[in-house]
């Protein structure tokens, strides 16, 4: 081989350019004729050219990294399998199953020990979160135990068979280690989670748990596997931590619950016991000439409700009992009193596409929809209906021409209405009433109402009045309307 680099006039390790050279120069000082010197130099030059193939692919057999293509000459020889096996022995795959074990086992003590841990709390006010925290909490320390006794086994055993130290750390053994550290970090950091489960161990041992009225529970998004099983995050308003609430306790039959005063741990965040503060009551389509109105929690004894826009009547449907048919009710709301100015009726048909009603304490019906009268005027209407009977209790005409929202706060009722601007095609102006059912009447009228471009939400329900904003959220208030404090309460 050394003659074959004395032929060319090059070294050992030389370039491949600068053997394309001497191979170029030693061709061009030869004989027109000399076929035998040509034959002896071109086989020179595939002798080099092989030579530093193979010190390269030499070179690189014992690399951490990723080869060049000419890594992979040996795996396509007639030794090709023998050089893949080393290859395979070289990344150490038992070492990065190993990792992927311990992450799997510390994951199956987690569940066994959910399944198996009892109430440690068992004095605790707040039996439900007790036992679900119990859970959470011995599970969570036995993982974290697990798989940081075996994490240090791991290492230790796989440096102490090793004499060349880092020199020697196989490609098996990183990715095995990214394995252990995802492990630890996903789906949650488990550090945080048992650090924080440990630190509310004395709270909800003392029921000693903190406690805010300024959650908005509209916008919140289903968890379906939180660390504290089916949950609902919400934000806390005024501060970037979101708080935990089970599914089972903001189930409410009357509607959607709206705003809370949420009792939770102070540092896991997970909810024992929510204060329902306001509701969101429902909003119905019309389809067709009726509006279908299913309220649930409504009287068992109830068949169906509709209310028919071209006759403006109601028909209650009672269920049969045995043979007995079931009574069927109509209230005719055009036989009401109420009228206009000149002294018209004001209810000659419903109008609009919007419904809201509500199921009172009293198993009463609430209404509010738009009535249309004889010269094509539209009103906002609401009405106390006795499902049994059929009666109207009580009826009373709202400030605006069109049903907007229905809510429910400290027993009372506020109505949301709205009315189009004549002066523009976008602009709504938008009232607010409260009506107590004790009462039977509107008992109070916001002398504030607020002309706005687009739908405003109705955000939070404070001491003194109602804000609405441009977010359901309550970021981006608009303005409150005013409301006495002893009909918040």
């Amino acid at each position: 081989m050394e003659n074959s680099y004395n032929i060319l006039g090059v070294k050992p390790g030389c370039s491949k350019r600068q053997l394309r050279d001497a191979y170029k120069k030693a061709i061009t000082k030869l004989e027109p004729d000399d076929m035998i010197g040509e034959e002896r130099i071109t086989q020179a030059y595939l002798s080099v050219q092989a030579d530093r193939k193979h010190r390269r692919i030499k070179k690189k057999q014992y690399g951490i990294w990723k080869p060049s293509k000419e890594f992979h000459a040996p795996y396509t020889g007639p030794h090709g399998s023998t050089a893949a096996r080393n290859a395979i022995n070289r990344f150490r795959f038992l070492t990065l199953f190993q990792a992927v074990g311990i992450v799997l086992l510390s994951w199956a003590v987690y569940f066994f020990c959910l399944t198996v841990t009892p109430n440690l709390f068992p004095s605790s006010q707040y039996p439900q979160l007790a036992k679900t925290f119990s859970e959470r909490l011995t599970a969570a320390c036995a993982q974290l135990l697990c798989c940081a006794v075996f994490t240090v086994l791991y290492v230790c055993h796989y440096f102490r068979r090793r004499e060349d130290g880092l020199r020697r750390v196989s490609m098996g053994f990183l990715f095995g280690i990214a394995c252990l550290i995802v492990g630890l970090l996903v789906p949650q950091n488990q550090f945080v989670n048992t650090t924080a489960l440990v630190s509310d161990i004395q709270p909800l041992a003392s029921n000693q748990l903190s406690s805010t009225k300024n959650i908005l529970l509209e916008d919140g998004f289903l968890q379906t596997k939180n660390s504290f099983g089916n949950t609902y995050t919400y934000k806390i308003k005024k501060s970037k931590k979101n708080v935990y609430i089970p599914s089972n306790l903001l189930t409410n039959p009357d509607g959607t619950v709206h705003q809370a005063s949420v009792t939770f741990l102070p540092h896991t965040y997970a909810a024992a016991q929510v204060e329902i503060r306001a509701m969101k009551n429902y909003i119905f389509s019309c389809i067709g000439d009726c509006f279908y109105i299913d309220v649930p929690g409504n009287a068992e004894d109830i068949a169906s409700l509709y209310l028919k826009r071209s006759t403006a009547s109601l028909v209650i449907e009672h269920k049969d009992v045995g043979k007995t048919k079931g009574n069927k009710l109509t209230t005719d709301f055009c036989k009401l009193s109420l009228k206009d100015k000149q002294g018209q009726p004001l209810i000659s048909e419903i109008t609009a596409d919007k419904v809201a009603a509500s199921i009172l304490p009293n198993k009463h019906l609430l209404l509010a929809f738009t009535a249309e009268d004889t010269k094509g005027g539209n009103t906002c209407i609401a009405a106390e209906i006795n499902q049994q009977t059929g009666k109207v209790e009580n009826t009373f005409q709202l400030e605006g021409n069109f049903v907007f929202r229905l809510f429910s706060c400290a027993g009372r009722y506020y109505f949301f209405s709205e009315s189009p601007v004549k002066t523009s095609f976008t602009d709504r102006q938008y009232f607010l009433q409260v009506y107590d059912p004790a009462q039977q009447k509107i008992v109070y009228t916001s002398p504030q109402s607020f002309t706005l471009s687009m739908a405003p939400h109705v955000a939070s329900f404070s001491h003194n009045g109602v804000w609405i904003s441009k977010h359901s959220n309550g970021e981006e208030p608009i303005g409150k309307f005013s409301v006495p404090q002893i009909y918040m309460n």
